[in-house]
């Protein structure tokens, strides 16, 4: 893998880049394996409506997945005007086939550059590089003790990322990781997914008539979690978190945007904890900025996170956020400014923290508007994309 310049490497840089005059328009293709549409599925997608369309052209693939689990994020792409190619996929996990009609694909449009995102992806593009001449590039989204199984892919993939002409990481803290497993710190740089803030203003009666739609009384709280249900995400933590912030602050709800494999698992812990008459399970939601903007706080608890654009969008709502601090979420939550991050996964933890800005609504209003600041100003979603740009111009000026 050839080593970065080291200006590039970390993320410390973050400028836009130079334009470079190029004879023709970079191809490039990205392939990504989705369970479910999310941070990742969102990042991308962001880059790929952002990038400049006079120097790059951009295809998008996508695995086919057994119950057609990828259809969320293909419905989105398609909104945006992309057309979404799929390879096959299953439990035996097809790699060589798979690998083929990417190559067949690559061959078609000639592209430039592959773009892996996640792991099975990363092991196809691995295969199809073998098979055709094209620069690879890789993200790194989350390393993270998970079961077994997934422990034992983790590892695989670490060893097939250096196969890779280029290895990057969404924030800091995967990068940090990422070196961990034999990197050096030339050899990875970080792509920051960037965010392009999609501000909601309601005055405030018509923010009261909507919460009232919804079943919200005057002086209710409202507490939003958005986080697809899997186990890195927390969800039974949550709602036992939620059910002792209802013994203090009765007055409180919780919605849930998100859908998920352990829907089942979750629906039940809501039975067993006597708390469904407080809960308002939203799904999957496509107007979210509209969704937060009736909001007063946004609960995060997690196992593991990169920099989850869930958040993100709180912030850009203005509303302040109780998260656990792992992965990248120091990266945008400055704790006891625009919000409150918490060490350890403890209940009593997050329901003081929670109950803390109930009763305290200046200090609620003010996290808000320092979150605000930052997401609209320093986490830009151009500033991240110029270096999605320059990462393809300088992959394909390093070929021959």
């Amino acid at each position: 893998m050839t080593a970065l310049p080291s200006s590039l490497a970390s993320g410390a840089a973050l400028q836009p880049a130079t334009v470079v005059a190029l004879p023709r328009k970079i191809r490039v293709l990205h392939l990504i394996h989705t369970m479910a549409y999310g941070g990742v599925e969102t990042a991308v997608l962001n880059w790929l409506r952002t990038i400049d369309r006079n120097r790059f052209e951009v295809h998008l693939v996508c695995f086919a997945n057994p119950g057609n689990t990828e259809k969320p994020f293909v419905d989105a792409a398609e909104r945006m005007g992309f057309e979404v190619h799929k390879i096959p996929w299953s439990r035996r996990k097809p790699l060589l086939r798979s690998a083929r009609l990417l190559a067949a694909m690559l061959r078609r449009w000639n592209v430039d550059v592959l773009h892996a995102h996640n792991w099975y992806a990363d092991f196809v593009v691995a295969l199809t590089a073998r098979l055709v001449k094209v620069k690879t590039i890789t993200t790194a989204y989350v390393w993270f003790d998970y079961d077994w199984k997934r422990n034992l892919l983790q590892w695989m993939d670490a060893k097939v990322l250096r196969l890779f002409d280029c290895v990057t990481a969404h924030c800091e803290s995967t990068r940090e990781e990422t070196l961990k497993r034999g990197f050096s710190p030339d050899e990875v740089r970080t792509l920051i997914c960037g965010f392009e803030t999609h501000r909601v203003e309601l005055t405030p009666e018509v923010r009261a008539e909507r919460r009232r739609d919804q079943g919200v009384q005057e002086r209710e709280t409202v507490l939003v979690n958005v986080a697809r249900f899997y186990p890195e995400k927390a969800h039974v933590f949550l709602l036992e978190t939620f059910a002792q912030i209802l013994q203090r602050q009765p007055d409180t709800w919780l919605w849930i945007c998100g859908v998920g494999p352990l829907e089942e698992e979750i629906q039940a812990a809501v039975d067993r904890l006597g708390i469904r008459h407080r809960i308002k399970f939203l799904g999957f939601v496509t107007n979210l900025p509209e969704v937060l903007a009736l909001a007063d706080i946004q609960i995060h608890p997690a196992h593991i996170e990169g920099v989850p654009l869930a958040i993100c969008e709180g912030l850009a709502a203005a509303l302040p956020v109780v998260a656990s601090k792992v992965g990248g979420l120091p990266e945008i939550l400055d704790n006891g400014r625009n919000g409150i991050l918490i060490d350890r996964m403890e209940h009593a933890l997050f329901v003081d923290a929670v109950c803390r800005l109930i009763m305290d609504p200046a200090l609620a209003r003010n996290y808000g508007s320092r979150g605000r600041h930052f997401i609209e100003n320093d986490y830009s979603l151009k500033t991240a994309v110029a270096r999605v740009e320059r990462t393809y111009v300088e992959l394909v000026g390093a070929e021959g």
